[in-house]
């Protein structure tokens, strides 16, 4: 990955998540009854976009953390990949998923030829990246890499969480406002990067 792209508080959480405390207290973050029930509601969103889909028997998932997903996707029958770029947040996903598979990755550029899963999966990253052509260029590797299709999440800006998080800037309790999109330049975003390149 270009780190250079990245906004300096984006190169700050690049380099706190390849620490192996922070790896250790963020997937703690995640077991308790908030992060479970967020959990829960990601859960049924990336059944629906699997099913919207259709067959499927390998996935891709990536960034994948700590494998807040792992259990969930294996469980539902895929045979799955996680891939990150923290080696530290792999270590702590092997450790809940022994018999996984996952690899330390650049999400610009992708170790596997294209159509090499059936599904790519990028959950929680995209409202991290605030270059535009980085976002587009993660987009276009994950639509390399899958042959049925690609699930993506980004926060609107018009999510409680983002509005919440804009009043917290304005207070001064948060340094900068959260990094979100209106709907429609997420649809435009993504209607670009389908379009065939020449």
């Amino acid at each position: 990955m270009d780190e250079h792209k990245l906004a300096p508080e984006e190169r700050a959480k690049l380099s706190l998540y390849r620490d192996q405390l922070v790896a250790a207290s963020y997937d703690q973050r995640w077991r308790g009854g908030r992060g479970r029930a967020r959990d829960q509601r990601k859960q049924r969103a990336i059944a629906t976009a699997l099913a919207l889909l259709g067959p499927a028997k390998t996935i891709l998932d990536v960034p994948c953390g700590t494998g807040r997903f792992t259990g969930f996707l294996t469980a539902a029958g895929l045979e799955y990949t996680g891939g990150d770029a923290s080696l530290a947040m792999l270590t702590q996903a092997k450790t809940k998923h022994e018999t996984a598979r996952f690899a330390v990755v650049d999400l610009a550029r992708l170790p596997y030829p294209e159509r090499s899963f059936d599904v790519a999966l990028c959950i929680r990253l995209m409202h991290l990246v605030r270059d535009r052509e980085l976002r587009a260029s993660f987009l276009r590797e994950l639509a390399r890499v899958a042959r049925v299709g690609v699930i993506v999440d980004f926060r609107q800006d018009k999510a409680l969480r983002v509005w919440l998080g804009r009043a917290r800037a304005k207070l001064g309790l948060r340094a900068k406002p959260p990094g979100a999109l209106a709907l429609e330049k997420i649809h435009q975003e993504l209607a670009d990067v389908a379009k065939p390149r020449r």
